[in-house]
């Protein structure tokens, strides 16, 4: 669970032989926007008179529904202070709330003025509402409620407006008012896009379209599709960018007809190279604003054709398309959750690398840490890994990092700064959930460390979580099985002990792409098949002291087995993390004799992967490491 950045150049890093701290400051982050105050709040007010509306809603996503959107887009972090990557904020004339799920509870009542915000918990699973949909059908009968109608998905508008009582109503529009009262807006990136090659890709782009011109022919021969999630729209192109701080996309739309296709982009963002490359797939360029004007002609042009939207596309626009739009599940979002032998390779390739410096950056830190007992903190610790990876070939870029120290690391999602971190201490876990944007690969990895003495705690949650992993990786099923079946099988290591925990136990991650990618994961329903990549990821947080998480990549494939009962159907997976896992944290009573060997065979296989790579980096340091701490 993390988000990448883009990417920084690594020349003027210091030596990792040295005992130096601080490469540099850390990419921008969702700090950088939380600048809404009093002020801002009563501008906002003022401006929901002015358009006759009682409430206002500010999702987090932007007009593609990006789940970490650019700074331009951050409204809700503007607005309300806080900086995680989730929950959605809800203004009227007397009260201003801020709804988040449970990975945030901690950090939302930190982050909020309590003069100006109140929070709500959402729990779905609790019996009592406490959603904002419930808040908005509580309303006063007759409310008008405004929406940037590009911030949203047809289905919540939808939603909602089968909840609202009689007279209340959803008003959508192509404004936002957080904008207009958001001194210093920033603006989008104008940096270039980039033609990502074919060495990474495995599959050139005009077969991607050709594949996505089939599916939309068996809907109609004149059917048209407009590619709207940011993903997706790289992914089918060949194409990256540099517009957020997350991951390597770009702003646009992709509108692709039989026979040709329009990406209506910035057009300082197409260089001479990239303009000629997508003349030779067809595909000709429009000013990114100028898509709506097209919408608008397409929806009058042809009754009898129609256009294919996936579910999250914005209302705004299937709103503008009328009649003409008809949603249907992603076809490019489905063939790219498949990867294909290159991308695998990929995986396996960039883990391993991602691997070494882990490792590397380990030795440094328990150096620091045990021998040198240097107040090392959070901070500082999650740069210096930075440095590291940034020294792997086909680096791509660093992450936002969850780098936490005890009670620091009971916060599913917590970020550290410069100013305000713990100083790493012996007596409670250290948990790393970091990873980075290779060229050939996403990295997204976790693992939980103690530099100390564990208690007999941190040692029981610990095996709970490590049980609940090895439950993931080691598992055989028949093809067919549904991904939200593995839930349980990840929960009940942790049920024995009464423990639970608030986030998805895997996601789906994207190739040089996405870190979590829709559609796919573990508890998510969809079908495995070959060549999905999830991540295996559960964890346990004890509020206030500490918490723990192991996560490694894992590649879906076919298995042999004893019986091969039913043909040859049956799937496990692939492990690509090369991380070995801490022992010593370890309750080995609670172990069973597989679960034992599975840990053995892992740190083994890692020291095997490992160990030539470290010799060659020549660093004595996390070769001593590789052989005793783990």
């Amino acid at each position: 669970m993390l988000f990448c950045l883009p990417f920084k150049s690594a020349k003027s890093v210091e030596d990792a032989n040295e005992d130096n701290l601080h490469v540099e400051k850390s990419p921008p982050s969702y700090r950088s926007v939380l600048s809404g105050g009093a002020s801002e709040l009563a501008q906002l007010r003022t401006l929901l008179s002015e358009n006759k509306l009682d409430a206002y809603v500010v999702p987090n996503e932007d007009e593609h529904l990006s789940e970490i959107p650019a700074p331009s887009e951050l409204r809700r972090g503007f607005i309300t202070g806080f900086d995680a990557s989730a929950g959605l904020a809800v203004v009227t004339q007397s009260e201003a709330l801020l709804f988040v799920d449970s990975r945030y509870w901690i950090a939302a009542e930190k982050a909020l003025d309590p003069a100006l915000w109140k929070l709500r918990k959402v729990d779905p699973r609790a019996m009592v509402p406490g959603g904002f949909q419930d808040y908005l059908v509580n309303l006063p009968a007759g409310s008008r409620i405004g929406v940037d109608a590009r911030l949203i998905p047809p289905a919540l508008k939808q939603s909602i407006d089968a909840r609202l009582p009689a007279g209340s109503k959803l008003v959508t529009q192509l404004k936002n008012l957080v904008d207009e009262v958001w001194p210093n807006k920033p603006t989008r990136s104008t940096d270039p896009v980039k033609i990502h090659p074919l060495k990474f890709t495995g599959r050139a782009a005009d077969s991607k379209l050709a594949e996505l011109r089939k599916t939309m022919s068996e809907h109609s021969p004149s059917a048209s599709y407009l590619v709207t999630p940011l993903d997706d729209l790289a992914w089918l192109l060949n194409l990256r960018g540099n517009d957020m701080f997350n991951q390597p996309f770009f702003y646009a739309y992709l509108f692709v007809a039989p026979t040709d296709a329009v990406l209506f982009i910035d057009p300082k963002k197409v260089t001479t190279e990239t303009m000629d490359y997508l003349t030779g797939l067809g595909v000709r360029t429009e000013p990114y604003g100028s898509v709506w004007d097209f919408l608008k002609a397409e929806r009058e042009r042809d009754s009898k054709s129609t256009v294919l939207v996936d579910g999250k596309a914005s209302f705004a626009v299937v709103d503008v398309l009328g009649s003409k739009a008809t949603i249907i599940p992603s076809p490019v979002n489905a063939a790219k959750a498949i990867k294909n032998e290159v991308e695998i390779s990929g995986f396996h390739n960039a883990n391993l690398r991602d691997s070494v410096a882990v490792v590397r950056w380990y030795g440094w830190l328990e150096e620091q840490v045990v021998k040198k007992k240097k107040p090392i903190t959070e901070y500082q610790a999650q740069t210096k890994l930075d440095y590291y990876r940034s020294l792997q070939k086909y680096w791509g870029g660093p992450c936002d990092f969850i780098s936490a120290y005890g009670p620091s690391a009971a916060l599913p999602h917590y970020s550290a700064d410069e100013e305000n971190s713990l100083v790493i201490g012996q007596d409670a876990p250290y948990l790393i959930d970091s990873g980075q944007q290779y060229l050939d690969a996403t990295i997204d990895t976790t693992r939980t460390v103690h530099f100390g003495k564990p208690t007999k705690e941190h040692k029981r949650a610990f095996t709970r979580v490590l049980q609940a992993h090895i439950g993931v990786d080691a598992l055989i099923y028949p093809a067919g099985t549904m991904a939200t079946n593995l839930d349980g099988i990840v929960r009940h290591h942790l049920w024995k002990d009464g423990m639970n925990f608030g986030h998805g136990p895997g996601h789906g991650i994207g190739s040089y792409g996405v870190v979590h990618e829709g559609s796919t994961g573990i508890s998510v329903p969809f079908v495995l098949k070959p060549g999905h990549v999830v991540t295996n990821e559960p964890g346990f947080y004890l509020e206030g002291e500490f918490g723990c998480r192991i996560e490694s990549t894992i590649v879906a494939v076919k298995k042999k087995t004893r019986q091969e009962f039913g043909g040859d159907i049956w799937m496990g997976f692939d492990r690509c993390t090369m991380i070995p896992i801490q022992s010593k944290l370890v309750d080995f009573s609670l172990l069973s004799k597989e679960e034992k060997a599975w840990l053995k065979s892992h740190n083994e296989l890692c020291y095997e992967k490992l160990r030539p790579l470290l010799k060659k980096a020549g660093d004595k340091r996390a070769l001593a490491l590789l052989g005793k701490f783990f």
